[in-house]
């Protein structure tokens, strides 16, 4: 059996932005049974670090000041190291990563995209559906583990998710391969949603900003790589045929 563990990037926007010109998602994905070697990883990088709370991609910006940041005293220049740090072990795992990367102004002319909750649904289904392929290649079978947010979104989260799995076989790809319904943790227990963090806030900051230096360390776990077709397989430009590339 197979673990989806999936977070996004910050809240997603409730209507175009061009300061905010994508939203992300991203997911990690590993066998049961290696949860404990990824647990030990991180928290072996917590412990020789003395890093005493979750951690969060932002956590580990120069300047973030967040009241629960275990970071909070780190230098700048000691919070740039400890990332690539991070970033390097997550390539070192044995985990398959995905990400969607959603235009928001290209999801907003979707008739079915009119708020932030559509705006997660529509960038959840790319990763639900690279999941379900990834399990029928690997015949294998899996559960979506996200992060809590929030007692009327879990419920939407969770009807949505019903929605794409339990649909007609005209209207969906195929989810078979899932086992019961979505599992919500809270982010601060759970080692592989906040691994789903990093990743997704490093693939995010590649494509908002252009800076990709952390996002290139853990590469090689995306899927697709062995085929060298990642673009499609571990990373979708969402929606595929209105997806522009900012400068």
């Amino acid at each position: 059996m197979k673990f989806c563990f999936v977070d996004e990037s910050g809240t997603p926007p409730n209507k175009p932005n061009a300061a905010r010109p994508y939203f992300t998602l991203g997911a990690v994905i590993m066998d049961a049974q290696s949860w404990r070697t990824c647990n030990n990883h991180i928290h072996g990088f917590k412990v020789r670090n003395r890093i005493f709370g979750e951690l969060k991609w932002r956590f580990f910006a120069p300047h973030n000041r967040d009241k629960d940041n275990p970071l909070i005293e780190v230098s700048a220049s000691d919070r740039k190291s400890l990332s690539l740090e991070f970033a390097a072990i997550i390539g070192r795992l044995p985990v398959t990563l995905i990400a969607c990367v959603t235009d928001v102004e290209a999801a907003f002319q979707y008739n079915t995209v009119n708020s932030q909750q559509d705006l997660y649904h529509f960038t959840y289904k790319p990763i639900t559906e690279r999941f379900q392929y990834l399990l029928q290649d690997e015949n294998d079978i899996g559960i979506v583990i996200a992060d809590h947010r929030g007692r009327s979104d879990d419920k939407l989260f969770r009807a949505h998710h019903s929605a794409l799995t339990s649909a007609s076989a005209t209207n969906r790809s195929g989810y078979s391969r899932l086992v019961e319904g979505l599992f919500l943790q809270d982010s601060e227990h759970s080692t592989g949603i906040q691994i789903a963090d990093y990743v997704t806030g490093a693939i995010h900051r590649a494509y908002s900003v252009g800076d990709g230096k952390h996002a290139t360390l853990f590469k090689t776990k995306m899927r697709g790589n062995k085929e060298n077709a990642i673009l499609g397989r571990g990373l979708v430009l969402h929606p595929k045929n209105t997806f522009r590339l900012r400068d």
